[in-house]
Order: structure tokens, then C-alpha cells, then sequence
């Protein structure tokens, strides 16, 4: 690990983002240990690790940053074409895999699953990213975690249209669309689910996260250290102070301001390299993804294989972390990335007109 004082290498890596995504997809894998502990072994459930959930915050304020970024990187030359299809390579496949997976198994192991059942109606709205009640009862999808992406997926629609119709290089407009969506849904408080989820306040934490995006810009990069200092400091201990804390209607204020304050801040303090912990955060979201199914297995399988012998709780979070972390780095190096990959260079050979082959020059 060096101690670079550049926030940035030459490709444009944003170190200190890669670490936060990297923590972000950490402590929201703590949060379902807590919880799924709580639920099979019925365990004290006044001290399930409840902000750990709060990671779904810091990824859509660190969303919103990140989409700025590449927004305002392509100047008068952002294509929603491109943009879409970048976002769609980046997110769909492993995200279909995976769904594909838990249908699956609720088809053939339902008992590993408390409510989730093989539906094709369900399955259908999950591979669309649908907020939409499928008969289920819920808006959810198939994947427990998958309601997230069902926000990053219209989050991106929404920049597509008003960045690439619109020419919004600042998302002024796409927070104009989100803030007014919220404030639609305070005003008419629908009951429809759907609607409901998609005038949610917790669309504010990508604007969040554009607004970060604008402030760092406009210091090219640089924080002053004492602001950063204090914004990180007081965004990592008002998470702290509610860390048994549970879920309430006040998310986005609670969890979503200093979420956004821990990224303000982290651009400024977390500034070294460190080639390893930003793998870390390219597999993120393939953590995300997997955690669920190696935490659940190893509650409901592994833990009863030692059962007897009254092994500490801290030693099965650790395993449980390493565990975790093992199965992202094989899922992202044999799933997700080739599969991104393989997608965006299929969409682009088949969306782009062909180019005539330039003459081959022989060298004499």
C-alpha cells in the first residue's frame, strides 16, 4: 500500500470511491448476517446490526457521484445510446445469472427460501428491473437484494434521457426529475406500491451524490483536509450512534445525509493507493450479488455441522467474511466480468453500422 497523495491515477480511477464501494457492499453483508442469525437461531433481535443497511445508502449517493463523473467526462459528447448500454453491460448479466439461480433453487429447494416462490410472472418483472407486483403481494424481485437495482436501473434511465435529449452535462435536470418524483410522493402519499416506489425519498441519495460530485469538480479534486477530516469523522459516527438503530421513514435523513458526508469526506481523507483494496471494490457488486446465498448456506448448514462445538459468534463472522469475499472474487473473474464484457462488445457490433476495413499497408 503506498501513500500517494493523488486521488486519481492515469486511467481515472477514483481510489477513494473503490474503498467506499468496497465497505459499502461490506457492512451490507454484516447487516443480513445479523439478520439472517437472528432469524435461525433466534438470537436477541434487539441487537441485529440494523445500520449495516445503511450501505445501500452510501452505494446510491457513490451511484450518483459516479454517474456525474462519467456524464460530465463526455462533455458535448455523451451518447444515452452508449450510456445505456454501458450501464445495461455492467449490471444485467451477472444480475440476471444470479436471478435466474434463485429461481432455480425456489423451484427445486424451496425450503431454503421463507416467502420467495418460483413464479414466471415474478421472475419476468425481476429480469425487467419492474417495481411491479407480480401477484406476490410485493413490489420486491426474486433476489432479496434486488430492489436496489431496480432504482439504479431507473436512476440510469432517467440520466440517459435528460443528459442524452435534454443535454444535461450537470444532471441539474435529472435532480430536477428525482427531486420532483419525492416531492410528488409527499404531497399524494400513493398507495399503489409501485408508485410509492418510485416517488420514494431515498431517490434523493443520487442526488446526493451529484451534488458531491459538483463540490469536488469544482476543486478539481482537492478538498480542504480539515473540512474532509470532519465531514468523514461526523458522517462514520452519526452511522455509529444508530448501529442497532432500526429501519424508520426517515431513511434518506438518517442514513442517506451522512452516507453522503462519508463520500464528501472520503474523497479528501482517503487519499492513497492501494491496488488491493480497490479490487475490493470491483467486486463489490459481485458481493452484493452472492452474499446471501453463502451467508444463508452457512447459517443453515455449516453452523449445524459444528454445532457442538460452541465455536464463537466473531469466528463465524470472520469466516463468513472471508468466505464471502472468496465467492466475489471467483464470481466476479469467472461470471461478471467476462459476461459484461461479452455483452458489450455484442450490443456494440450490432447497434453500430460497419465500418469499412482500411487498407492494409505492407512494409517493405
Amino acid at each position: 500500500m503506498s501513500s500517494a497523495g493523488a486521488s486519481k491515477d492515469l486511467t481515472g480511477t477514483v481510489y477513494p470511491v473503490q474503498y467506499l464501494r468496497a465497505a459499502a457492499a461490506l457492512v451490507v453483508m454484516l447487516f443480513h448476517i445479523s439478520v439472517l442469525s437472528q432469524e435461525t437461531w433466534q438470537l436477541d433481535p434487539a441487537q441485529v446490526d440494523y445500520v449495516g443497511a445503511a450501505g445501500v445508502d452510501l452505494f446510491f449517493v457513490i451511484s450518483g457521484f459516479i454517474m456525474a463523473m462519467i456524464v460530465a467526462r463526455s462533455g458535448d459528447r455523451f451518447s444515452a445510446r452508449d450510456f445505456w448500454l454501458r450501464r445495461v453491460a455492467r449490471v444485467v448479466p451477472a444480475y440476471w445469472v444470479i436471478t435466474f439461480l434463485v429461481f432455480v433453487l425456489a423451484l427445486v429447494l424451496p425450503s431454503l427460501f421463507n416467502s420467495t416462490t418460483a413464479s414466471i410472472p415474478h421472475l419476468l418483472t425481476s429480469l425487467s428491473f419492474l417495481a411491479a407486483d407480480s401477484g406476490s403481494g410485493h413490489t420486491g424481485p426474486l433476489l432479496v437484494v434486488g430492489w436496489t437495482l431496480n432504482y439504479e436501473m431507473f436512476f440510469y434511465l432517467v440520466v440517459a434521457l435528460t443528459a442524452g435529449i435534454l443535454g444535461d452535462e450537470n444532471l441539474l435536470k435529472t435532480s430536477a426529475v428525482l427531486c420532483g418524483l419525492v416531492a410528488l410522493g409527499v404531497v399524494f402519499q400513493p398507495a399503489h406500491q409501485t408508485l410509492a416506489f418510485y416517488s420514494d425519498p431515498i431517490l434523493l441519495e443520487f442526488v446526493f451524490g451529484i451534488i458531491v460530485f459538483r463540490v469536488w469538480r469544482k476543486r478539481d479534486g482537492a478538498t480542504f483536509s480539515v473540512l474532509s477530516w470532519f465531514a468523514f469523522v461526523l458522517g462514520m459516527v452519526l452511522l455509529m450512534v444508530q448501529w442497532e438503530r432500526p429501519l424508520t421513514e426517515w431513511r434518506t435523513f438518517f442514513w442517506g445525509v451522512p452516507a453522503m458526508a462519508v463520500l464528501y469526506g472520503g474523497l479528501g481523507v482517503l487519499r492513497f493507493t492501494s491496488p488491493a483494496l480497490a479490487r475490493l471494490g470491483e467486486w463489490s457488486y459481485a458481493l452484493y450479488l452472492t452474499h446471501v446465498f453463502v451467508i444463508t448456506f452457512y447459517i443453515k448448514f455449516a453452523i449445524s455441522a459444528v454445532y457442538g462445538y460452541d465455536v464463537p459468534w466473531p469466528l463465524h463472522y470472520l469466516a463468513l467474511i472471508a468466505i464471502c469475499t472468496l465467492v466475489s472474487a471467483v464470481f466476479y473473474s469467472v461470471v461478471e466480468k467476462p459476461l459484461s464484457g461479452w455483452v458489450s462488445r455484442r450490443t456494440r457490433r450490432f447497434l453500430e453500422p460497419s465500418a469499412p476495413r482500411p487498407a492494409v499497408e505492407r512494409v517493405t
